[in-house]
This record gives C-alpha cells, sequence and structure tokens, in this order.
C-alpha cells in the first residue's frame, strides 16, 4: 500500500507541468486537506508524511514554474490551509502550512518565494531544522533603507496549547540571495537575528484579533513594541520594551 500511495503521488506531482492553475491550486487544496484527514484517520501509518512530501513537491514545483504566483491570492489553498504572507512591495512571500504531525505542539514547513531582478527564486528556509516545530508566518512589513529594503516577518509557534511564541524575524534580497537571519536588533546581548517573546496563551485568550498581534511594529515610526512577560508564570503585561530603528539597526529606546 505505502509504494503504491508514493507512485500515484509522483505520477500526480509530475503532471503539474501541463496543468493550468484551477487545477494545480485544486491539487494543492486537496492535499492539504488530505493531510488534516489522514492525521486522524490514515490508511498507512505513513500517509500524512508521504501527503506532506507530495503538497511540498507539488507547491515547489508550481511556485518555480507559474512565476505570476507571486502576486496569486491562492483564496482555494488558503481557504484549506495555506497561510501566505506577502510584502507590501510584492517581492516576497513565505508559504507556512501545518504538517499534522504533533499534537498540541504544532509543527510547520515554510517555503520562501521572492523576486530579484526580473528572476523569480523558490527555496526552502535553511534555519528549519528537522523535528523542530518551527514558525508560521502571518505578515511580512517592509523596512526601506539606505542599505536596502529589509523585510520583517511576524512569526508564531505553538509548542503546547498553553505555551506559545511570537516574534519577528528579519530578511534580506541582496543580489540573487535571500538572506535569512539578518541581524537588525540590537539587545542587551548584542545584536539579534528575531525579536520575541514566549507566553501563556490563557492570559492574553479574551483579545479578540487571531492571530494575536501581541508585538507591534508601525511602519512610518519604524518602532517595535514588545510586550514584557511575567517570568514567574508567563502571562502578559501591558507594559512594553520599545526599539526604533535609528538608521543601522533597531535598538531599545531608554
Amino acid at each position: 500500500m505505502k509504494y503504491t500511495v508514493i507512485l500515484f503521488l509522483f505520477i500526480i506531482s509530475q503532471s503539474v507541468v501541463g496543468q493550468n492553475t484551477s487545477e494545480i491550486h485544486a491539487i494543492l487544496s486537496g492535499q492539504l486537506k488530505k493531510i488534516a484527514y489522514y492525521k486522524y484517520d490514515s490508511p498507512d501509518p505513513d500517509s500524512v508524511d508521504i501527503s506532506n512530501s507530495h503538497f511540498k513537491r507539488v507547491l515547489i514545483k508550481y511556485l518555480k514554474e507559474h512565476t505570476s504566483s507571486l502576486y496569486s491570492r491562492m483564496d482555494k489553498v488558503v481557504n484549506a490551509g495555506l497561510k501566505i504572507a506577502s510584502s507590501d512591495d510584492s517581492l516576497f512571500r513565505i508559504y507556512s502550512w501545518d504538517t499534522e504531525t504533533g499534537g498540541t505542539m504544532r509543527f510547520y514547513e515554510n517555503i520562501y518565494q521572492y523576486k530579484a531582478g526580473n528572476k523569480v527564486y523558490v527555496l526552502q528556509p535553511v534555519s528549519d531544522v528537522e523535528g523542530e516545530p518551527n514558525s508560521w508566518f502571518s505578515k511580512i512589513y517592509t523596512l526601506p533603507t539606505v542599505e536596502g529594503t529589509y523585510y520583517i516577518g511576524v512569526q508564531y509557534s505553538d509548542f503546547s496549547n498553553r505555551d506559545k511564541y511570537t516574534g519577528l524575524g528579519f530578511f534580506k534580497i541582496e543580489n540573487d540571495s535571500l538572506l535569512e537571519n539578518v541581524k537588525l536588533v540590537k539587545t542587551s546581548k548584542g545584536m539579534e537575528s528575531d525579536i520575541g517573546i514566549g507566553y501563556d496563551f490563557f492570559s492574553v485568550v479574551d483579545r479578540t484579533e487571531r492571530p494575536l498581534e501581541l508585538i507591534k511594529y508601525d511602519p512610518e515610526a519604524k518602532t517595535i513594541k514588545v510586550p514584557i512577560v511575567n517570568k514567574e508564570n508567563g502571562s502578559v503585561t501591558d507594559k512594553f520594551k520599545e526599539y526604533k530603528y535609528t538608521g543601522k539597526y533597531f535598538e531599545e529606546v531608554k
């Protein structure tokens, strides 16, 4: 059964080239639904992993061969569970999905897509470590500077129903490459490539926005406000640390 499923999915993924956008979106959305279904009712112990591999293979193939996908809403796939964060200059995207391989700890995968010059590139994050839960991204802010445009990705991790993480990660398109882990924040520990908080979700569960926007970035003022978390119980307080972009990096406002 396992090898039959693998062969079937491989044949489907190879046929993507000749299909139109609507057909590919249908395949991708259908595969995401299978991933969610197989988590609880699987014909084979490896069905979820196989379906994830197939989904990722088809998604990467589609993003590479249909460069207009950089601007596509992909509503059908999004409705099935794909999360798309797009920069407002339309040059950088992050595609995220729940692999459904965890329990209350959620495991996510991400694919980057960006445009440099006249070419669109697609790659997997070098920062993703197998076995780690990773984060999903909700939005991407742009930070234009004299040294080029930096991208600020808002990310979330789910370690349990209670224990969550949210933060900002920094990127930059340089020549033909996408730079991850750009050190853009100066803290008491030195230069950091991200900034975020771990917190108790139940301390802010009554807030209405979803996803929770606990860390506030102001594109006009170029400031970041990070809430202070109670170290004893993980609850989010009403106090903030503020960081302002000073021309080369974000620095805490005293």
